[in-house]
């Protein structure tokens, strides 16, 4: 046998020893990659519904409350780190697994953005896609909320001093056109469901009204058993 031959045979042994690892490993590899998509496509949906003064003040909101957070403190992070909702969403579940906010603000003025952090970090991006869902489940809600009746949050803006003008920064503007009309779509969705409830409730009450309005027990008018007179006590 000569030599190229023999090399030839260990080449194909080796490769054939090693390629269920090599597998497993693009295999492994590609699903990180699936998640983090994942990942991102969640924290996206939360970004894009912040686009606007309404979904930016329930947005706030939500997470500052998820985060347990003051709202002056979150914006002021935001600030800070120059993070949309979305990521700065991300830099927190980093935290959870011992990142610190200061090592992750140095590492995004360094030129880093936020999942080369996490990949650095080796974020769980299938627990954070998870997480974001949930999230953007709770955004839906009070935004729901919100247009069934605003003023518990107008209530909460004023003792927050909190103005959704005032809180932005540049990474905001950081989704795409899909996902803009995408969250437009979730917030008329919204917006129609909370006015059908109120027209409802508007119909009820007035239903109410009128069989109040011809109810003499609740009106003062002749309760059961009494009589009335033509003429006057005897």
């Amino acid at each position: 046998m000569d030599r190229i031959t023999l090399l030839k045979e260990l080449f194909m042994k080796s490769l054939l020893r090693y390629f269920p690892v090599i597998l497993a490993l693009t295999v492994a590899l590609s699903a990180v990659a699936d998640d983090q998509q994942k990942a991102e496509k969640q924290v996206n949906k939360v970004t894009a519904m912040a686009s606007d003064a309404t979904g930016r003040r329930v947005v706030s909101m939500t997470v500052s409350d998820l985060l347990n957070m003051k709202r002056s403190d979150v914006v002021q992070e935001r600030r800070e780190t120059g993070l949309n909702y979305g990521q700065l969403f991300i830099a927190h579940r980093l935290t959870v697994n011992g990142a610190k906010m200061s090592d992750i603000a140095e590492q995004l003025k360094a030129g880093k953005n936020i999942y080369q952090i996490g990949n650095d970090q080796h974020a769980n991006w299938k627990q954070i896609a998870a997480d974001a869902k949930k999230l953007n489940t709770k955004i839906e809600d009070n935004l729901y909320k919100h247009f069934v009746n605003d003023k518990a949050d107008k209530d909460r803006d004023l003792a927050d001093n909190y103005d959704p003008n005032f809180d932005g920064v540049k990474a905001d503007n950081e989704v795409s056109k899909e996902e803009l009309a995408s969250a437009q779509d979730v917030y008329l969705l919204w917006r129609d469901r909370a006015a059908k409830r109120i027209d409802t409730s508007l119909d009820t009450a007035d239903e109410r009204a009128a069989r109040e309005g011809h109810d003499h027990v609740r009106n003062g008018g002749p309760q059961p058993g009494q009589t009335s007179q033509s003429g006057p006590p005897q």
